[in-house]
């Protein structure tokens, strides 16, 4: 599971603790289309964050493809007060899997690459024959593949090397060189252990780079575990980087990356529409994900999103709302953003979701 049953406790005493809050937005306003309540938004958010336990909290806000609202909330670094800010890096964790799916959109685009392919020919860690490369990208390889879904961020990592295949280039390399580079992404970094990165391509990672890099480190929003709704600082888990996770951002460059992704300028609008349309067994019934997204249907609007856990550190949030054309973004530096059973498809049993539509969507 993704979160450890102090959490589970924390995060009941937050929905508890958020009765008043429902209450309030049961009476507050419908927003209009051309005034949305930000410091509304704002107000119940850092109430939320306080209810989790999380020490710091950054959201962002793109709508009509342009970042239109970011702030920090709490505290990037408890014990030295350093208030956490839009620019505050973070690990993403399953977000990373955003990228991975992005990356491999680009080999089918650019390079004819098929994600029918057999998972065999890059790993022998999923044992099923039939497992393809699209069931791997949709967590659906398990048992019969494409019959069933079930979230596994360790058969996800099996896709690095595909990525590594398809792009002749470490994955890690792939994303600095085509995302975080061509997109000015300058607070986003392929990892935390840099002499590992300088190693995989030295021309490319140079000693300028890593010391860019190192800079960017030196902000990296201190780790929280939370334990009977008390913050102590946590551990970053092993350094590395995998298709499943290991990347480093901000909400301000995910902004970066949202944008360019609603702009089609990573991938093509045919191929992310397939993206973002839920994979189907073969009886027709439809699963909770796309290709690398979760896509669910809530009051009949289609949202399109992805969670990030990385235990006893931080957790993250991304969900877009394509048809009203706005992204919210959320990084924090510990678990809490959402309960572990976020990871069966249902983003509203996050709180700080479900505020986000009642506010900016219903």
């Amino acid at each position: 599971m993704w979160q450890t049953d102090s959490v589970q406790t924390s995060m009941r005493s937050l929905r508890a603790g958020a009765l008043v809050l429902v209450a309030a937005l049961a009476l507050a306003p419908r927003p209009d289309a051309q005034s949305l309540p930000y410091a509304l938004f704002d107000r119940y958010l850092d109430a939320l964050r306080e209810e989790a336990g999380i020490p710091g909290l950054s959201v962002a806000i793109v709508q009509g493809r342009r970042l239109v609202w970011d702030t920090g909330l709490g505290r990037q670094d408890a014990e030295q007060s350093i208030p956490a800010r839009a620019d505050t890096p973070y690990l993403i964790g399953g977000l990373t899997q955003n990228f991975a799916a992005i990356v491999l959109g680009q080999c089918v685009e650019q390079a004819g690459f098929s994600i029918s392919q057999p998972m065999s020919r890059w790993s022998s860690v999923i044992p099923e024959a039939g497992a393809q490369v699209r069931h791997v990208l949709a967590h659906a390889s398990s048992g019969a593949p494409g019959e069933a879904y079930r979230y596994d961020a360790g058969r996800f990592a099996q896709l690095t090397p595909v990525v590594d295949d398809c792009t002749d280039r470490p994955f890690r390399r792939v994303v600095a060189e085509d995302i975080f580079d061509r997109l000015g992404m300058r607070d986003s970094l392929p990892g935390r252990d840099l002499a590992a990165i300088g190693a995989t391509a030295p021309e490319f990672f140079d000693d300028a780079r890593l010391r860019a890099y190192e800079s960017v480190l030196t902000r990296l929003a201190v780790p929280y575990r939370v334990r009977g709704g008390k913050a102590t600082r946590g551990e970053y888990p092993a350094d590395g980087v995998s298709a499943a996770g290991g990347l480093i951002s901000t909400v301000r460059d995910l902004a970066r990356f949202d944008i360019a992704l609603d702009d089609n300028v990573l991938i093509g609008q045919d191929l992310r529409a397939v993206a973002w349309t839920n994979v189907t067994t073969s009886g027709g019934a439809p699963l909770p994900t796309g290709l690398g997204w979760f896509v669910q249907t809530h009051n009949g609007e289609r949202l399109v999103w992805q969670f990030g856990a990385v235990g006893d550190a931080g957790s993250a949030l991304l969900l877009k709302v394509p048809s009203r054309d706005i992204t919210l973004i959320l990084l924090a530096n510990s678990e809490g953003l959402a309960p572990d059973t976020i990871a069966n498809g249902d983003v509203t049993v996050s709180l700080f979701a479900k505020l986000f539509l009642r506010l900016f969507v219903s």
